[in-house]
């Protein structure tokens, strides 16, 4: 049995020691509080490998390439069936243009993090963001200075600049939320005020994450999922207006 649980199951217990050791709290001066990726939790030599195969694999679009190492209990979201099948009657990955391609090419590109010695998830966003923000409220810097732009163009005037630093979102994100490759994310910066950022340089808390995890000394993809929300934060809104 795979000792992977559901997120939604963690105990407060568990996240709290899953949320250890981070420096959310903003620096003297600064408006926004930073996730920076964990320094601490490179993944191990075969790992690191796998993880290369499949930049490769999605690189090429290699359909087959991409579901014949899945087990069957792969888990295609929290709640769309599991293994190869699955995956193929939801992604359709047979088509260059499914947006599983996107997901994954930018999933790679950030770093993970470890939930323990035997589970690793990218991207760490997901996992270490803080549990006092709503996840569909905010979108993360993944990269050290992340342009924040006057218009949605790769040529527009930059009001700021973001470290790693949590953005408040314009407008809240709605699930399932798939932010798509060579857009833009409209953001309020606190300072500079209404702005935007690059598709490529962030990453929503609420998107799709990765799970890998070691079994009998052998590394395996095992979950593709974005979070399920049952009870999302914009119906608790609206209910709350109606009481």
């Amino acid at each position: 049995m795979s000792s992977l649980r559901d997120p939604r199951r963690f105990s407060r217990r568990d996240w709290i020691v899953l949320a250890s050791g981070l420096t959310l709290q903003a620096a003297p001066g600064e408006e926004l509080r930073r996730l920076a990726p964990p320094s601490d939790q490179s993944p191990d030599a075969a790992l690191a490998i796998l993880l290369s195969d499949l930049k490769k694999v999605v690189a090429a679009r290699d359909h087959a390439g991409l579901t014949s190492g899945m087990a069957a209990t792969f888990r295609v979201e929290f709640d769309s069936g599991q293994g190869p099948i699955a995956f193929r009657r939801h992604w359709k990955p047979e088509s260059p243009s499914s947006p599983v391609w996107g997901i994954l090419e930018h999933l790679l590109e950030i770093p993970g993090c470890a939930y323990s010695g035997t589970v690793y998830s990218k991207p760490y966003v997901c996992a270490r963001f803080p549990f006092d923000l709503d996840r569909l409220n905010y979108i993360v810097a993944v990269k050290e200075t992340v342009p924040l732009l006057a218009e949605p163009a790769p040529n527009a005037k930059q009001l700021a600049a973001a470290d790693y630093s949590i953005l408040p979102l314009a407008r809240p994100a709605l699930p399932p939320v798939i932010i798509a490759p060579g857009t833009y994310v409209e953001v309020q910066h606190p300072a500079a005020g209404r702005c935007f950022a690059a598709s490529a340089d962030v990453y929503q808390p609420a998107a799709h994450r990765m799970f890998f995890e070691k079994r009998a000394g052998r590394w395996r993809w095992i979950s593709l999922a974005a979070a399920t929300l049952a009870d999302p934060p914009e119906l608790k809104r609206k209910l709350a207006a109606t009481a």
